[in-house]
């Protein structure tokens, strides 16, 4: 893709995205209604639509697609929806432990735990540990894999095309840093509206959205280089925006939210110097075989 034509697939991803968000405050207004949703989901889908008009007018593009099924998917699937799965609960722990607040679902004790609300499949009430572990990942499971099919508006774009081009033009994780930084501002008009930042909007939007965009499009980056597939990544992103998030929002929080916030983004970071580890030790295994 030459540098004029990459400016213009962006600038036309954003206008797209921009002007969706942009009706649902001004029309909408209550961004955390149930027609706002709806409309956030369109606005999901919107990449994928724009994207599949510069392949078929570009048809060099589609070799560069990465979505192709392949054994690999499955590994990294699993893996797509156990992290943020993990990740939630770390940041439930933390938050409990610095007495940040507390669980509005769960209540744990040394034997069992009891689950008093959301959406469960095997569920709620008291459950041994084992119980309880097996309700959480089928759970997960389920929903990661639902809401992934709309996950995959987006990341068509974002992993499927653009994380490929990003990598060849500004090398690894310069590429995949740039992506992160464009997938945050894609979100900008809305999260200065006060969704996802309601107290903090314009800290939110222009300085947490981007730290914890670029760490997890580390780990995004890693599930699709690993499966030569942007599926796991559509499925990772289903569960960060069901299972992690339910589990997250639900914390009945005795301090502002901001401390939350900040919790769930020292975890995220966390996640993401990982994956930049594991994106190296690959990169270097591929050098060290072609040697």
């Amino acid at each position: 893709m030459t540098s004029r034509l990459l400016s213009i697939y962006c600038r036309v991803v954003f206008f797209t995205s921009w002007a969706l968000q942009l009706l649902i405050i001004f029309i909408i207004k209550d961004i955390n209604s149930t027609h706002a949703r709806l409309g956030l989901a369109a606005t999901m889908v919107s990449p994928l639509f724009v994207t599949i008009g510069f392949i078929i007018k570009n048809k060099s593009l589609r070799r560069k697609i990465l979505w192709k099924p392949n054994k690999n998917i499955f590994n990294t699937s699993f893996l797509a929806i156990l992290i943020p799965t993990v990740t939630a609960f770390v940041v439930l722990l933390i938050t409990k432990n610095m007495h940040y607040g507390q669980s509005g679902w769960f209540d744990f004790s040394v034997r069992s735990v009891t689950i008093s609300g959301g959406p469960f499949l095997l569920g709620l009430g008291q459950q041994t540990w084992v119980f309880f572990t097996l309700n959480i990942l089928i759970t997960a499971i389920a929903y990661s894999l639902l809401t992934g099919l709309i996950a995959i508006g987006e990341e068509f774009a974002w992993r499927g095309l653009l994380q490929g081009i990003l990598i060849d033009r500004f090398g690894m994780i310069k590429g995949i840093t740039i992506l992160g930084f464009l997938w945050a501002m894609w979100h900008l008009p809305i999260q200065l509206a006060g969704y996802n930042f309601p107290e903090n909007p314009i800290l939110g939007s222009f300085v947490i959205s981007p730290i914890m965009l670029i760490s997890v499009s580390l780990f995004y980056a890693w599930l699709t280089l690993k499966s030569n597939s942007f599926i796991p990544a559509a499925i990772a992103h289903g569960a960060y925006n069901t299972i992690e998030e339910g589990i997250i929002s639900n914390i009945n929080l005795e301090v502002p939210m901001l401390y939350l916030i900040l919790v769930k983004l020292m975890v995220t970071v966390m996640t993401g110097i990982l994956f930049i580890y594991l994106i190296h030790r690959n990169s270097a295994l591929k050098i060290n075989k072609t040697n």
